[in-house]
């Protein structure tokens, strides 16, 4: 049994320590193997839909979390590393809200696709890569902080956000919109750019993307420009956070 729990957590160590790299194969394969389906029917447009929604979500969720109370949490020797144990601010309503967002994304990412079965295992896949993530992270934190994050996990759910007093929650903080913005700007912009080429995708398959062409060059241009300013701004030092 302790074999096998030090097996699952050399492995979430190993996707925490990887997963700047290989998440993005992971997309592109998923994407490759299980083609985006043509936007020719009820069913792909509810599909777009439904991703489109669990984007929003998902990237909701991380910036409410990095506005209110951000967690600073890095890889040292290929292992998960909490400087303190944070409770507050969105984590009070979900023990792993970046993660639950990252979800949320990559799934709404596979739904636009419209692919059934690339939906199925490329969901899957990532919720079962995040979950030994989580149980590396767990163990650790359960090691360093003892029963303060056993009280904590006690009283906050591991995926689901609560929501009873969330409202309460945004209003006693002052939100850090710079912190959103230099922490959060490369996830926005993957948010942005990969539905609208999945869309572009799907419409060249009904032989429609002609017909947009113009509109979605210039959104993709748009979404560039925001980009680059804001990572102009982050590298000298012009946007910080208020912390």
């Amino acid at each position: 049994m302790k074999n096998m729990k030090n097996l699952l957590i050399a492995w979430g160590n190993f996707f925490f320590h990887t997963r700047n790299v290989l998440f993005p194969v992971i997309i592109v394969g998923l994407l490759l193997l299980w083609s985006p389906v043509a936007m020719d029917s009820t069913a792909s447009i509810c599909l777009l839909l439904i991703g489109l929604a669990m984007i929003i979500i998902g990237q909701c969720i991380r910036i409410l979390t990095i506005g209110l109370a951000y967690i600073v949490r890095g890889g040292r020797n290929r292992r998960v590393y909490a400087e303190k144990l944070v409770t507050d601010g969105f984590f009070a309503h979900c023990r792993n809200p970046l993660y639950a967002g990252n979800i949320l994304i990559v799934s709404g990412f596979l739904f636009i696709s419209g692919n059934v079965s690339g939906i199925i295992i490329g969901s899957l896949i990532f919720f079962a890569i995040y979950r030994l993530i989580v149980h590396s992270e767990e163990a650790f934190l359960e090691h360093k902080f003892g029963q303060d994050y056993r009280d904590f996990c006690a009283s906050v759910p591991r995926w689901i956000p609560r929501l009873t007093g969330l409202g309460k929650t945004i209003t006693d903080y002052e939100f850090d919109w710079p912190a959103v913005a230099v922490k959060e700007y490369g996830t926005l912009f993957t948010s942005l750019i990969i539905p609208l080429g999945l869309i572009s995708w799907k419409l060249h398959l009904v032989n429609k993307a002609d017909d947009y062409q113009f509109l979605l060059s210039a959104v993709a241009l748009l979404i560039l420009i925001a980009y680059g300013v804001v990572r102009f701004l982050k590298k000298t030092e012009r946007l910080k956070s208020l912390r």
